[in-house]
């Protein structure tokens, strides 16, 4: 059992917190024996370090990724800039977005946009609904607003941890919904809470094998219903920043994108890269030390990629009141 504790100061890594946190990152749920192999430490040892960076506050959960696209969902980002706003006002938003299950991420920047959140809709109407609905509490205080349709993500796990590339897999890559029955639908919540579960435990709760729950996570990733475990993290405790880059693109073409997107791969610190339908086509998520270093970032990109990125808006998101991203709550 892992336990959290709130602590506020920069915590300095090691380079075997660096292998845990790498590989976890690729896989939160891996076994802790494969994990104790690859950074060549005792079982002991290893699962003592995890315990510590999720009590220092460095790993918030071990998240389990399902795709929207294979549990009939759709994901849509409201971009809103503000006015005529207080601290209690812009409370009463947040809360809203917090409570509200249809909305998965909420996240307050600097920049051109004030506050970003995510909706999780079965259509187009039901997106609608909750527009209206958002609207009509708040659209006073709206100066400016952004409607963003998510189209394929590719997940990138964080390589500068060791100064490596990132390695990618593809995420909402099809609308394909996929059977999902009540024990899958449990076993998901279940894992959607702490992915590093034990199947026994897991087996205990649900009253079933830990057989059959092994059986029945594989098959859930088979079906590509769950594509990743990977690590939520307070990155501003080992020194970085979480930053989104709004891309503008020109005279596209698959092969331009591909390009680009193997040379996010190959930074190691960009985690997200995000295929989007609306007033831009690409938002690249990424922890950086720095805005300066940031804003570099983006300039050398543009430098090197001229026929292809048109301009870029860049933001910092400096708090997320809703991070957890579990789609398992629309089920």
């Amino acid at each position: 059992m892992y336990l959290m504790i709130n602590m506020a100061k920069e915590y300095k890594l090691d380079l075997l917190d660096k292998k845990i946190l790498y590989e976890l990152d690729k896989d939160a749920r891996m076994p802790i024996s494969i994990l104790a192999k690859k950074v060549r430490r005792d079982r002991a040892v290893v699962n003592y370090r995890i315990n510590q960076l999720v009590g220092s506050g460095i790993i918030q959960n071990f998240v389990t990724l399902l795709d929207p696209g294979r549990v009939g969902v759709m994901i849509w980002n409201i971009y809103l800039q503000l006015q005529d706003t207080n601290k209690e006002i812009e409370k009463e938003i947040v809360d809203y977005m917090t409570k509200n299950k249809r909305i998965w991420w909420v996240g307050k920047c600097t920049g051109k946009w004030d506050i970003i959140c995510s909706f999780l809709v079965k259509d187009i109407k039901e997106f609608y609904d909750l527009v209206i609905d958002f609207q009509s509490k708040f659209g006073r205080y709206i100066q400016n607003q952004n409607l963003v349709a998510h189209a394929e993500v590719e997940i990138i796990s964080r390589g500068y941890l060791l100064g490596k590339a990132g390695e990618g897999v593809t995420w909402f890559k099809e609308n394909k919904p996929e059977k999902i029955d009540e024990i899958d639908k449990k076993i998901i919540k279940e894992l959607s809470i702490n992915a590093r579960i034990p199947c026994t435990e897991l087996a205990s709760k649900l009253k079933l094998t830990p057989r059959v729950i092994n059986y029945r996570i594989k098959d859930l990733i088979k079906r590509k219903i769950i594509t990743k475990f990977r690590l939520q993290l307070d990155v501003k405790r080992i020194g970085y920043s979480f930053y989104k880059a709004i891309i503008y693109l020109k005279d596209y073409t698959p092969q331009k994108d591909e390009k680009l997107k193997n040379y996010c791969l190959s930074l190691g610190n960009v985690f997200h890269y995000e295929k989007k339908i609306g007033p831009w086509m690409l938002e690249l998520e990424m922890d950086v030390e720095s805005y300066e270093k940031f804003n570099e970032i983006l300039r050398n990109m543009k430098e090197k990629f001229p026929d292809f990125i048109k301009d870029f808006d860049g933001m910092l998101i400096y708090e997320e009141p809703k991070g957890q991203l579990d789609i398992s709550k629309v089920l």
